[in-house]
């Protein structure tokens, strides 16, 4: 199948280079499609900074971004970017999770413990010669994605990313201890279908049943499944998607609490307020007390009671 690569897609978009909307390229910008506060982004993102600095923040573990680093950003991660400088600049490129998992279709499962280690470890400082050798493997994917003579441009770009993500895999096997590495591989696979059924749908449906019924299974076999690959219950890891969420939205001082409630789905403002209290041990207002500042606190009271 051959891929329809377009120059400049869109007046002002932004995009240098894109293949059918699954494959972005950014040669050069001062902005990723990231917000200021912790949101759950369906991109991979791929970044190499040129110059100047910001914080990233993923899953709480947070960075500086510096010149001649790699971050990598796997879709479903849930991230925040601030305190950019005004010379920030940067070379990146996203990824659809559907291209994703084509460029993950040709190699061996991933061990799921991997999608967490690269919750912390998700920056590489890079040498002078490994900096040359990315800035030629950026140049590479360009020129293999718009050459007009290349049938088969898709293809050429998944097996360079594969590359990359093979790369970076290799990173993770020599430098951690996979936990995981005599578990079921049904087992594995099990799991990581049951982080992906989360992601989409940890705000509607906050019931292991949910999630049990669509793979197929028992709760009970679900939960013991789960618990055995990640180290966490089926119930844990879906209440922790939707606390770091709601902890993401309360540190935005541009959402007051009724705005939240509707961005995750929650009834009232009560049956919010019960669920963060139950497990956090906090009050939604309490726990965004403790990040704002005098004059961002006064602002919030006026609007929100819980």
């Amino acid at each position: 199948m051959s891929g329809n690569i377009k120059k400049i897609v869109e007046p002002n978009s932004g995009i240098d280079y894109s293949l059918e909307k699954d494959f972005n390229i950014f040669t050069l910008s001062k902005e990723l499609p990231i917000t200021t506060y912790p949101s759950y982004i369906r991109l991979g993102i791929v970044i190499y900074c040129v110059k100047g600095n910001a914080k990233i923040d993923i899953y709480s573990n947070k960075h500086i971004i510096t010149p001649k680093e790699l971050i990598i950003i796997l879709p479903g991660q849930l991230v925040a970017l601030t305190d950019v400088s005004v010379d920030f600049q940067i070379r990146y490129f996203t990824i659809t999770e559907s291209f994703y998992s084509d460029i993950l279709s040709g190699i061996s499962r991933f061990s799921p413990h991997f999608f967490f280690y690269m919750r912390q470890h998700y920056y590489f400082k890079m040498e002078d010669v490994e900096t040359l050798s990315f800035v030629d493997f950026f140049e590479l994917l360009i020129r293999k994605a718009v050459d007009p003579e290349n049938q088969y441009r898709r293809e050429s770009v998944i097996l360079l990313l594969r590359i990359l993500f093979l790369d970076i895999y290799n990173h993770y096997k020599v430098n951690s201890l996979d936990s995981t590495a005599t578990i079921d591989v049904h087992k594995k696979e099990l799991t990581h279908k049951f982080f992906q059924l989360v992601m989409s749908n940890y705000k509607v449906n906050r019931s292991v049943t949910f999630y049990a019924n669509s793979l197929c299974i028992t709760p009970k076999y679900l939960t013991m499944v789960v618990k055995e690959v990640s180290g966490k219950s089926a119930k844990d890891w879906i209440t922790e998607y939707m606390i770091l969420e709601l902890k993401g939205l309360l540190t935005n001082s541009t959402l007051n609490i009724q705005e939240i409630v509707e961005k995750t789905q929650f009834s009232n403002q009560s049956s919010l307020g019960r669920f963060f209290r139950r497990h956090t041990g906090l009050s939604p207002l309490q726990y965004r007390k403790k990040y704002l500042t005098t004059e961002q606190r006064t602002n919030f009271s006026k609007n929100n009671t819980i």
